[in-house]
């Protein structure tokens, strides 16, 4: 069975020959630096089976990275300064924060922009057959907040609904040009992002969400179900209260399972066999502080709860592993996700 294949079954509940993994191991940014464990963990990554092109994405810079005393600076093509010290990417300025005055059609991108796609297309001429996985990357609600500022951007639907709306809007219609883009080169999946949840709950009140964001999800989710593709998502936190609705517009696989915002009983018992899961294994709390004997019995639990639905999850964490995570539940990690590289489960 192809990675193509493997995928496609997994997220549309048809049996896989075996549980797909996604594991993603920034070895620099972790801190113990073992040389015997380190090469533990390649030779264990080289097991598993290469079928995912991940995560392209034809984002572009309107200025490049600059750094300076250990601090990086940039501006992407939405005009929003993004600065980097060491600890991660973080916004720092916002093109119209001071209001809707200063906004111009000039400020949304050009989707179909000379040369946009030409790394992409190259790097396709070797896909083979994984699975491809293509980006609209900080889709609509972080897109909002990155031009508008985040406080600004949760009263605008209150105050100045129209102005809004129509921004909201550019920003749809620029995301389907790109799925446009994808769905020409063959994209399997197109992964959205947006974080919707804190720990506790939605950011906002559900049923404001279903009046300001949902058609536009569905707009965006219609198109890439209409031609072929399948509809991946990240939105960290809980997020509960509009499964159901994004279930309803088109989900296929959600990202990231995170069990400390969660209850993963829950998820499992309402939503599986509905929506495949991606993730799920604590990165919070249990690779960090765990043993490698805990990280193999939770990475069997998530199996148990999400892909015994004749597929139904893709095996991963539940965000960025963290750089004071010991080398030894990596190798955990994937020891105990290798365990299911030859058999998927199958429902009771």
């Amino acid at each position: 069975m192809t990675g193509r294949e493997t995928y496609s079954r997994a997220i549309e509940f048809r049996n896989p020959d075996y549980v797909p993994v996604d594991i993603v191991v920034d070895l620099d940014w972790l801190q113990e630096k073992d040389p015997g464990k380190r090469e533990r963990i390649a030779e264990l990554q080289a097991r598993f089976p290469n079928d995912l092109l991940r995560w392209l994405n034809a984002a572009r810079n309107a200025v490049e990275p600059v750094t300076q005393d250990r601090i990086t600076r940039w501006t992407d093509e939405w005009q929003t300064g993004w600065v980097d010290d060491g600890y991660g990417a973080k916004t720092e300025s916002y093109p119209l924060s001071q209001g809707y005055e200063t906004f111009t059609d000039s400020i949304i991108p050009h989707a179909h922009l000379p040369g946009r796609f030409a790394e992409i297309d190259e790097i396709l001429k070797d896909r083979r057959d994984r699975y491809v996985q293509a980006a609209v990357w900080f889709t609509l609600f972080e897109r909002l907040w990155m031009l508008r500022g985040f406080e600004n951007l949760l009263m605008d639907p209150y105050v100045d609904e129209q102005s809004f709306c129509r921004l909201r809007d550019r920003i749809v219609d620029y995301n389907l040009a790109i799925i446009d883009e994808w769905l020409k080169r063959g994209a399997d999946g197109i992964f959205f992002s947006d974080d919707w949840g804190s720990q506790k709950g939605l950011l906002i009140h559900p049923d404001v969400w279903r009046k300001f964001y949902k058609p536009s999800y569905q707009r965006m989710f219609d198109r890439v179900r209409s031609g072929g593709a399948h509809v991946w998502m990240h939105m960290c936190g809980n997020v509960v209260a509009i499964l159901p609705d994004l279930i309803d517009i088109g989900l296929n696989v959600l990202n990231p399972v995170q069990p400390q915002a969660m209850d993963l009983e829950h998820l499992s018992r309402e939503f599986g066999g509905c929506l495949c899961f991606y993730g799920g294994v604590d990165v919070q709390g249990l690779l960090i502080h765990g043993s490698a004997e805990q990280v193999k019995n939770n990475v069997r639990r998530l199996v148990e709860l999400f892909g015994r639905f004749d597929g139904g999850y893709i095996g991963g964490t539940s965000h960025s592993i963290m750089p004071e995570t010991p080398l030894d539940n990596i190798i955990a990690l994937y020891e105990a996700f290798l365990e299911h590289q030859t058999a998927a489960p199958r429902a009771q």
